[in-house]
């Protein structure tokens, strides 16, 4: 075999290489999602649903059957996006041209707080107007149905924790749902209870650990499936309202929020003090750094601040701890590169082995797709995929045996 020495990328890890910078688009209210290979934006208390294909540097207007205000954008499922806007809802496949649903089981005064996805099926939690209480709808087709009604609290949001439903409220910490919300038990374990840390904001999760953010600034973590919890991050004391407002995961170790004094991330699956706060470029309001959403493109961290404005970091400026080891693997190559829908990677020291495969990762080391070598090539179709950088590994009998990058333009 032809031999060469291949620099290994390790453990990705963020710091404040660049600033934040502004993206054209300042509204008020501002919430943001990455999906269909673009960035959407909407201002949830104006009129406008943005849609830009080139993360940010320039956005279209995406508002085709979208209500006169803007909407929050709930949860994607199945290639569908959901999004919500007080009763109304509505459903794109394409970040436009929305669809509206119908309303079945979601009256007039039933307000939509949150949307998740579990085991294929949409879930919307909704509170009353006024007073206590809260229900569970599914959608069955494009029609919401029943699922549970619950009294003595308001659900503030609701997310798929590793299978199961959990639901953040504003006065009893968390419930959880096995049976994908037809009935709720308080949480085994309450992350506390200082008075305005029991409202919680957020949720989040990695295979191996659950999050929730509050209302008192702690975001709280639980690494035995919500039997315990611990605060591993604290911008207030429990006593007074400084929000945690979002959460958001990267890959398995490295956990994004958006908070009440800017933008906070770890690279250690949200352990106790590998917190690293990172607001360089962001603009203040009152003196302080107030960011409410966070999401991902292919290149790019989008924040929302509470200016109405929508920034962006790009990742490749703010990724270190990449390390270089020396391995002898079997040369490989890929063509075309940069690619626009079709590439071949090739290796002719592959010729004659069986079982082999490459394997793409995005820059977060999260595993996108898997495709078949035969004879020493592989054959990929990129079409669909996001602009970006890509890292293939190619393996055989589950052996790395090379590695290297593409881009798709």
């Amino acid at each position: 075999m032809k031999k060469l020495l291949l620099s290994i990328l390790s453990l990705i890890t963020l710091s404040a290489f660049s600033q934040w910078q502004s993206t054209p688009i300042t509204l008020t209210g501002i919430d943001c999602y990455s999906a269909f290979g673009n960035l959407l934006s909407s201002a949830v208390y104006g009129p406008q649903l943005d849609v830009s294909s080139n993360e940010g540097t320039t956005f279209a207007s995406s508002n085709t059957g979208s209500p006169a205000g803007g909407v929050n954008f709930g949860t994607y499922n199945g290639g569908t996006l959901c999004t919500f806007k007080n009763n109304t809802s509505y459903q794109s496949n394409t970040g436009n041209n929305w669809t509206a649903l119908t309303a079945g089981s979601i009256g007039v005064n039933d307000y939509i707080k949150s949307m998740a996805s579990i085991g294929g099926t949409v879930f919307a939690s909704t509170s009353p107007l006024s007073g206590l209480g809260f229900k569970i709808h599914e959608l069955n087709g494009s029609t919401w149905a029943l699922r549970s009604s619950n009294g003595g609290t308001i659900v503030t949001s609701i997310h798929n924790m590793n299978g199961a439903m959990w639901a953040g409220t504003t006065a009893y910490g968390l419930l959880k749902s096995t049976n994908a919300g037809t009935s709720f038990l308080p949480a085994p374990g309450t992350p506390t209870t200082l008075t305005f840390d029991r409202y919680i904001t957020c949720l989040g999760a990695t295979p191996s650990a659950l999050f929730c953010g509050t209302q008192g600034g702690k975001v709280c973590r639980s690494i035995d499936g919500g039997l315990t919890w611990a605060g591993v991050y604290n911008i207030g004391n429990g006593a007074n309202s400084v929000n945690i407002n979002d959460i958001y995961v990267m890959n398995n170790n490295t956990i994004l929020v958006a908070c009440d004094s800017g933008f906070v991330y770890s690279t250690s699956n949200g352990a106790l003090g590998t917190w690293i706060k990172d607001n360089t470029g962001l603009i203040k309001t009152a003196g302080t750094y107030l960011i409410n959403h966070i999401t991902v493109t292919a290149n790019y961290i989008i924040a929302s601040d509470k200016n109405g404005v929508l920034m962006r970091k790009p990742i490749s400026e703010t990724t270190i701890g990449i390390k270089e080891n020396s391995l002898v693997v079997i040369e490989s190559k890929v063509y075309p590169n940069p690619v626009t829908n079709f590439a071949t990677i090739e290796s002719s020291d592959l010729i004659f082995e069986n079982n082999c495969e490459v394997k793409l990762n995005d820059v977060l080391g999260r595993e996108v797709a898997v495709f078949e070598m035969k004879n020493g090539k592989a054959n990929l179709n990129l079409s669909n995929f996001s602009k970006g950088l890509y890292y293939y590994n190619i393996l055989n009998n589950k052996t790395v045996m090379s590695k290297g990058k593409l881009i798709v333009n």
